[in-house]
């Protein structure tokens, strides 16, 4: 979303939003249409009503039209630049802090959720598999490809709990759990995933995955495992 990709493909990004790209549907919907990386058009609908006030009044105002600027002292408009949104990010997150952290923390979580609701796998080709199609569905949700997805965004450790049979099923009931405007993937769901890197195994959210399955099917809930157990064994 730099300044110099839009003048390279007419692709956009956060800071490279413009009015025309942005719709505000009703008090709680705001949907984003836009040209993503390699061009590709990409459509996202956010529900979250401070969000949509906000870009709400973005989009009035009359000067410019960039949609992301602030108020300067004199009152005039300044508009966001990657820039000004590094700078925020180190201050509050570290000097080596950047937005592609954000990116990388997303696409974790999203494969962490999706191999988690993977039925039992009992072989490495099943397992193979459903880490192809977690691959997928992080691409899809990234606007970029399965293989730019794995390699740059997902944490390599996600796969690494799967194949030894651990996932983030024991916090799955949370994702219903959200609060309107709130990602469903917030809160517990994301500690889970945080306890999953850190093979912390005796943690709410982290069980075997085939007995978390198994749990499920006679009503028992996500069973525990202690820390010292081999979950596939």
């Amino acid at each position: 979303g730099t300044e110099r990709a839009v003048d390279e493909d007419d692709s956009v990004g956060l800071t490279t939003m413009r009015k025309e790209h942005v719709t505000v549907r009703g008090r709680n919907l705001v949907e984003f249409d836009y040209l993503a990386k390699g061009g590709k058009r990409t459509i996202r609908q956010l529900a979250d009503p401070a969000v949509v006030e906000v870009v709400g009044r973005l989009r009035r105002r009359c000067s410019g039209p960039g949609l992301l600027a602030y108020r300067a002292g004199d009152g005039t408009w300044v508009d966001v630049t990657a820039a000004d949104v590094t700078e925020v990010i180190k201050q509050h997150c570290g000097q080596d802090s950047s937005s592609k952290d954000f990116r990388t923390w997303n696409a974790t979580v999203l494969a962490a959720v999706a191999l988690a609701v993977t039925s039992p796998v009992d072989s490495a080709y099943k397992r193979k598999r459903a880490v192809t199609r977690a691959c997928q569905e992080v691409a899809h949700y990234l606007g970029n490809t399965p293989t730019v997805a794995r390699n740059s965004y997902i944490d390599p450790r996600v796969f690494d709990r799967f194949e030894t049979g651990w996932t983030i099923g024991g916090a799955l009931h949370a994702i219903g759990d959200a609060e309107f405007g709130v990602p469903a993937y917030q809160g517990e769901i994301e500690k889970a995933v945080l306890d999953l890197l850190n093979e912390d195994t005796d943690a709410e959210g982290v069980v075997a995955a085939d007995e978390f399955v198994s749990g499920l099917a006679g009503g028992a809930g996500p069973p525990r495992v202690s820390r010292n157990s081999d979950p596939r064994s």
